[in-house]
């Protein structure tokens, strides 16, 4: 399957989680960080994932998923038992949102990351062997993310002080800096 990568803001986006255990808590977690309207429906969860959504005043919902959740959802996880999972998965594209099954097999999937400051490196091996993608990352330094500020100022003031023609040239001198 041919994927585009894309990195996509989910902030005050309302995002829909169905499942309640380790992989729901794994979504859980990096929806936390982007800032995503998050609810989760599952008909069980453990004791980690319930004590993440009340610690996080995540809405939840302790029953099986219906179609009726998916009203208003801008993205969905599917991160249940396979038979739910291809439920909702079916019931996503009925109503048009990207759906990201725990199987690897749905519309998008989320890749090994590593984050310093603005520099963020992605590395996904289209769901061939994950954990590789999270060892790549592990091991790359990202030391570069100090400089980003700087090369940012830069950059801003060559596209404003210097001819379009200029630019592509001083802005490669100042990465060799």
């Amino acid at each position: 399957m041919k994927r585009l990568p894309i990195f996509i803001s989910l902030e005050e986006k309302k995002v829909l989680v169905v499942g309640g255990g380790r992989a729901a808590r794994i979504k859980i977690k990096a929806l936390l960080e982007v800032q995503a309207n998050i609810m989760v429906v599952a008909k069980s969860f453990l004791e980690e994932t319930e004590a993440l959504l009340k610690e996080q005043k995540i809405e939840y919902k302790n029953r099986e998923v219906t179609i009726e959740d998916l009203e208003n959802i801008f993205l969905l996880f599917a991160a249940a038992d396979k038979k739910t999972n291809e439920t909702v998965f079916l019931w996503a594209k009925q109503k048009n949102i990207l759906c990201c099954k725990a199987d690897g097999k749905g519309d998008f999937i989320v890749p090994a990351y590593k984050k310093e400051g603005s520099l963020t490196l992605a590395v996904s091996t289209d769901g061939l062997f994950p954990l590789l993608g999270k060892k790549i990352c592990e091991n790359v330094d990202l030391s570069e993310s100090k400089r980003l500020e700087y090369l940012a100022e830069q950059r801003k003031r060559i596209l404003q002080n210097l001819p379009k023609q200029e630019q592509k040239k001083a802005l490669k001198a100042l990465l060799e800096e």
